[in-house]
């Protein structure tokens, strides 16, 4: 009986401290800080440009401009949905490095949009 309860215990050790675990590994809180300053930066430059894309030039090539902004929304949405996945823990901790090409991207992109839109408003 004794055995029994010794072994019990054990398992009951095991599984508590292996479900109290992280599963990605330590995160500190640097790490936290950063990738949620660079969300909110590639929110924010995206919305910014989600909003020039409406306003400025559109009498020339409204078009183009719903195009630039469709697409910019698409990638905005697969980044996003890709790291409320990751923060889930359904990811392998390799996408990481995705989501930051893919938010590097995304800031390129709308730095580059409002490039466009810019020279586009002088016409």
């Amino acid at each position: 009986k004794q055995w029994y309860q010794r072994r019990v215990r054990g398992v009951r050790d095991s599984i508590s401290s292996s479900v109290s675990a992280p599963l990605f590994g330590e995160t500190d809180t640097r790490t936290k800080y950063l990738q949620r300053a660079l969300a909110f930066f590639t929110v924010f430059i995206a919305a910014t440009t989600m909003i020039t894309a409406c306003t400025v030039g559109t009498q020339h090539n409204a078009g183009l401009h719903v195009f630039m902004s469709l697409t910019l929304l698409t990638l905005t949405a697969t980044t996003f949905l890709l790291a409320m996945w990751y923060e889930e823990g359904d990811l392998h901790p390799k996408i990481l490095y995705i989501l930051y090409v893919q938010s590097g991207a995304l800031i390129s992109f709308s730095i580059l949009l409002h490039v466009y839109f810019g020279l586009d408003s002088r016409r």
